[in-house]
């Protein structure tokens, strides 16, 4: 239990983290922001609670300190002075080593934890000083004024297993003001038979009359209110009707189980008719009725999401296993259809009941994958501090602006884009952006800007990081190509050609190693990880203007659609949605063009040609783009026309890697195993487009390419 209990500390930790360090960075921007304080107030207070819960007192003890400069500040009304926020960092950096390092002792990081306490302290006690609301914070409770509040404490049934005592908040409470009337109910009470005796089925309605604020009555519950259902409402302009029965009442019908919360929909969509209909039946009184339709935004029934936490092993497990379902379905519809003996109708059927698994397995796969899914938008907030502090060791004014923070992938897929796009970002600051002198003297704004963008797209995920900076001086990147002897001549590349060497491994172009970049590491390492997980990287950059990079990844690193065709004796999967259509090629559609090759002209379109049996090396049945069947694959903007000599039709596959048992191959993603037990090849469409122009343009340009 205390195990589990620390478990479920550390991943709402990290979350917490997570908010107080984005709130932070926001509040750089709006330091008066009221709701961003509060924000990463209550995150720090529900941090502190947490760490308490558990007994790990130097997280709670430097949680508490951060949390009485938010004090401070919050009630100081002034905002946040920029001293505040070097110390909010570094505190906040360190609660985050200890979580993510498992140091929950602070063992490793003593030193920093008492210097830290102590700037903490001096920061405070400068500040109580210097600040006038939060002297009157301190004055006499007789000299504040008094408020009515009424309180609605819904506990989760399970409330006891998260380590909370519900007792311990009433008594808080009561602490807190003068408990003027209570009110006990049930809550879906259970027959006795099925009756859990550690679960919570009451919940209570209090009214209170006190001299703190409604803020600080809701900070009591600070730590338990995200997950229960509490409400704190300030009735003190209506405080005459706590001791009228009559007024009162029609404010408690739901809560007391006079009504149900279906009488009050129906006050809501027909509140004059309903009203008389409920009087005559006996009940509610009038006045009852002009209470509740006062009040019917109040009583709305709120849908509550249950949620549990699930390890993402488990959910790998599940995918996985479905996976094997999928290659075990495969075979024995394999097997049933030879048995069929070439009976049509019972082949009808054996297909139409395998469709029907399929449906299922299907429906279960995506059910299991979207459990899987988590927005992007956590990731691309660590960024925001990384950026933030690269900029001020290099003396640059930088803004990172994030869209498509909500944009769902793979969590598997989310941890292994991390470091690609850190080491992208770390490119931007170091040698795209331009000093803010640099800048100016460029008719440009001060401050540079890097985007980072994430959004879906034919059934891939794209992540764009551009700048507005200087871009990439091709002059140099082929001035040390040169140098390394990496051009066989001195014909002309093309501005791609020229942007591939960034990505080979040791390639820079910096004058001057940073602990930043400059070792000729960073683009290397992004093409390697994205490759991994069969994704792509292309490049876009213009001298002066600024650079962008697009990765594009597959939500999913398990299942793919997929449409099998066949080139000799080899079978390939192509991923469905890489396909707009198959077409079979007239002689007048297609045209040699010199530099480009064969071009097929299809409905105005031109689309470059290439056969799968050139790319991959292969001996085909039809080597004539007339024979066999053309394939139109689109790749983000780009189409080409792939020949292949069969569709076999479309299947669902396991992707199985291959790169523990062989090196990365340009146009293979991986491997799937079929129903009759062979392997087929699910071809890599990014790296397939790649190669085609490759061809076209000659192999002699540039002695290797990433």
């Amino acid at each position: 239990m205390e195990d589990d209990l620390i478990q479920t500390f550390l991943e709402e930790g990290r979350e917490n983290v997570q908010v107080i360090e984005e709130g932070l960075l926001e509040l750089e921007k709006t330091p008066q922001e009221e709701n961003l304080i509060n924000t990463v107030f209550r995150a720090m207070h529900t941090l502190k609670g947490g760490a308490g819960l558990v007994g790990l007192t130097v997280i709670s003890e430097l949680a508490h300190r951060l949390e009485n400069v938010l004090e401070t500040i919050r009630q100081s009304g002034t905002g946040i002075p920029e001293e505040a926020f070097s110390i909010l960092f570094s505190g906040t950096d360190l609660l985050s080593r200890m979580l993510e390092s498992g140091d929950l002792e602070g063992s490793d990081y003593r030193e920093q934890i008492a210097e830290h306490i102590q700037a903490l302290t001096i920061f405070s006690e400068r500040e109580a000083l210097t600040c006038p609301k939060v002297n009157a914070k301190v004055m006499p409770f007789r000299d504040s004024p008094i408020g009515y509040y009424k309180v609605i404490l819904k506990f989760r049934p399970d409330i006891f297993e998260t380590g909370t005592d519900p007792l311990m908040l009433l008594l808080e409470l009561e602490e807190n003001g003068e408990v003027l009337e209570s009110f006990l109910n049930m809550s879906g009470l259970p027959d006795l038979s099925a009756l859990n005796v550690h679960a919570l089925h009451i919940y209570w309605t209090i009214f209170l009359r006190s001299k703190k604020s409604r803020e600080e009555i809701e900070d009591i519950f600070i730590f338990v209110i995200e997950d229960n259902e509490i409400s704190v409402e300030d009735i003190t302009a209506e405080k005459e009707y706590l001791y009228d029965p009559d007024k009162r009442t029609g404010e408690l019908l739901i809560e007391r189980g006079l009504i149900t919360a279906q009488d009050v929909e129906e006050v809501l969509k027909k509140q004059k008719r309903t009203g008389e209909l409920l009087i005559a039946e006996g009940k509610v009184t009038g006045g009852q009725v002009d209470k509740v339709i006062r009040s019917q935004k109040r009583f709305r029934e709120q849908e509550q999401l249950e949620t549990i936490r699930v390890d993402t092993h488990k959910l790998e497990n599940i995918l996985n296993n479905i996976a094997e379902l999928l290659i075990a379905q495969s075979r024995v519809k394999e097997l049933v259809l030879r048995l069929t003996g070439g009976n049509r109708a019972l082949e009808a059927e054996v297909f139409n009941a395998f469709q029907d698994s399929d449906k299922i397995i299907r429906l279960l796969q995506e059910e299991v994958m979207n459990a899987s899914m988590i927005p992007i938008g956590g990731t691309f907030v660590r960024f925001q501090r990384m950026a933030r502090d690269l900029a001020r060791e290099k003396g640059k004014q930088i803004e990172l602006v994030i869209n498509g923070r909500d944009t769902e992938l793979d969590k598997k897929v989310i941890e292994q884009i991390a470091d690609p796009l850190k080491h992208l970002i770390r490119n931007s600051v170091d040698h795209g952006l331009e000093m803010p002198e640099e800048r100016t003297a460029q008719g440009k704004l001060p401050a540079g800007t890097i985007h980072l963008n994430a959004f879906h797209q034919e059934g891939n995920i794209v992540i764009e990081i551009s700048d507005d900076g200087r871009g990439i001086d091709e002059e140099a990147v082929l001035a040390k190509a040169k140098e390394r002897g990496l051009v066989k001549d001195d014909r002309a590349l093309t501005p791609a050609e020229i942007q591939r060497f960034l990505f080979m491994p040791g390639f820079s172009t910096a004058r001057k190693v940073s602990d930043i970049s400059g070792r000729g590491v960073g683009l290397d390492v992004v093409m390697t990880n994205v490759q991994n997980l069969r994704g792509s990287v292309e490049l876009f950059s213009e001298k002066g203007k600024g650079t962008r990079f697009t990765i594009k990844l597959p939500l999913t690193l398990a299942i793919i659609d997929g449409m099998m065709v066949r080139v000799g004796e080899e079978r390939f999967i192509i991923p469905l949605t890489a396909i707009t259509e198959f077409i079979k090629a007239k002689p007048g559609d297609l045209h040699m063009t010199e530099g480009r090759g064969i071009i097929l002209h299809l409905r105005k379109e031109l689309i470059p040609y290439a056969g799968l049996y050139q790319l991959l090396k292969l001996e085909p049945d039809y080597s004539q783009p007339t024979d066999g069947i053309l394939v139109i694959l689109k790749d983000g903007q780009k189409k080409m026309a792939l020949l292949v000599d069969e569709i076999i039709g479309q299947e669902q596959v396991v992707i199985k890697s291959m790169k523990e048992h062989m090196e990365q191959v340009d146009g293979v993603a991986g491997a799937t195993i079929l129903g009759d037990g062979k392997v087929a090849i699910i071809l890599d469409i990014s790296t397939l487009f790649r190669l085609s122009r490759e061809r076209d343009r000659g192999d002699s340009l540039i002695t290797h390419t990433p």
